[in-house]
């Protein structure tokens, strides 16, 4: 995995956007820590993360494209549609799941370092949770082991979902967290424009 600088791994962090996302999260002890730091760490993914791994590629080759397009344009416009092609397939995987698990959205307050969220049951401060997320609108799926940092009942009328729960993403592949900020900054920048926009309005 590639390293970052502690200065730099800070300072992204402390981006933080409220965002729609599918979230799937259930409690797991030090075995299914275990199970799960394998597939994270594994070269060869599961059908939910395969976006998030195409997209990760896609970035390492691009400037390959860039070299090819100087000499051989239409060779590289053939490699472009192929890679395109490619990311649709893995979005499609992560859709199927989506709809064969019948999920729905629910808002999170979300940064590269992790996440707070509501939640229908307590969850013990500390205690270690697998993360299933997907971005949109890119169907970035994501396997990530959390630790719980915070967890209060709210008293606001939501009896559904009581819990508000904090967690620090506690395994997490690199690329997945490079996704996340590109996530997060393009996010903010949006809100940035729409609020410059509004204001010219």
């Amino acid at each position: 995995m590639a390293k970052v600088e502690p200065m730099n791994e800070e300072r992204r962090e402390y981006f933080r956007i409220n965002d729609e996302v599918v979230l799937d999260y259930w409690p797991i002890d030090a075995a299914g820590l275990d199970e799960l730091r394998e597939k994270i760490e594994s070269k060869i993914p599961e059908r939910f993360t395969t976006a998030a791994s195409f997209a990760a590629t896609s970035r390492q080759i691009a400037h390959a494209f860039h070299s090819v397009q100087n000499d051989q344009p239409d060779v590289a416009r053939c490699l472009q549609a192929l890679d395109d092609k490619l990311n649709t397939l893995a979005q499609l995987f992560v859709a199927e799941e989506i709809r064969l698990n019948d999920h729905s959205t629910q808002e999170v307050n979300l940064s590269a370092g992790g996440l707070a969220f509501r939640s229908r049951q307590q969850l013990d401060k500390g205690s270690l949770v697998e993360l299933r997320l997907v971005l949109f609108p890119s169907l970035m799926g994501m396997l990530i082991a959390a630790r719980v940092i915070h967890c209060e009942h709210v008293n606001d009328g939501n009896l559904q979902y009581p819990w508000q729960i904090a967690v620090s993403y506690e395994l997490i592949r690199e690329t997945d967290r490079e996704i996340l900020v590109r996530h997060v900054m393009a996010k903010e920048t949006e809100l940035l424009r729409q609020k410059r926009q509004g204001k010219q309005d």
